[in-house]
């Protein structure tokens, strides 16, 4: 199909996606081309990947990669104008794609470009439980304090003292990434060095009204 239709639609089924499906789908849009006989043809060729892709879900709440991803460009939908899109005209549109196209235009994520997509689309991401917690329990330390640290282990423990949830260590350490926590090597009790974070508890304890 992608190599034969212009646009394929997934409809409202982006949100029902297991990451199994969510990983094959994103594999999917990035492939280059596909191998595949036609039907009443002999051999197996190579068609390029002409097909862009587009979904529709009811809810905010859809992107479960917490690093980021370069391939979904969320945007929410208030209202649409149908006869104003129905006017239209697609060819002058294709005229215009086609003279950027040709006169140079960036149709690609730089640098700057990849933040302002993963800022925008920020507020479509599914929250998990580890990262509401480490929001709530922990905030950066002040400039120049260096005292402030404690392993993703340490973090899960101090965590699982106030929380009967079961975390994830994986999932902790994707938080502390989009959260913007730094990660740091330190060397405790002058044997080996750990890898850790520059993180502080948050006073006062805004757990302990739960226990």
């Amino acid at each position: 199909m992608i190599a034969e239709y212009l646009f394929i639609n997934i409809d409202d089924q982006l949100k029902a996606l297991n990451k199994r499906d969510e990983n094959e789908l994103k594999n999917l849009i990035t492939t280059p081309a596909v191998k595949y006989r036609r039907p009443y043809d002999v051999y197996i060729e190579e068609y390029s990947h002409l097909a862009s892709f587009m979904a529709s879900v009811n809810g905010n709440d859809f992107l479960t990669d917490p690093t980021g991803s370069r391939r979904f460009l969320p945007f929410e939908v208030i209202s649409i104008d149908m006869e104003s899109a129905k006017a239209v005209n697609m060819d002058n549109v294709f005229s215009e794609i086609l003279w950027l196209y040709e006169h140079g235009f960036c149709y690609w994520f730089d640098d700057a470009g990849i933040e302002e997509l993963h800022a925008g689309s920020r507020r479509f991401h599914v929250q998990t439980i580890e990262y509401e917690l480490l929001i709530q329990g922990f905030e950066k330390p002040e400039t120049g304090d260096n005292e402030s640290f404690m392993t993703t282990a340490q973090i899960l423990n101090y965590l699982k003292t106030y929380n009967v949830i079961q975390l994830s260590e994986k999932r902790m350490g994707e938080a502390l990434h989009k959260a913007g926590f730094e990660r740091v090597q330190k060397r405790i009790n002058s044997k080996n060095p750990v890898y850790g974070y520059r993180i502080r508890e948050v006073s006062p304890n805004p757990f302990l009204n739960r226990v």
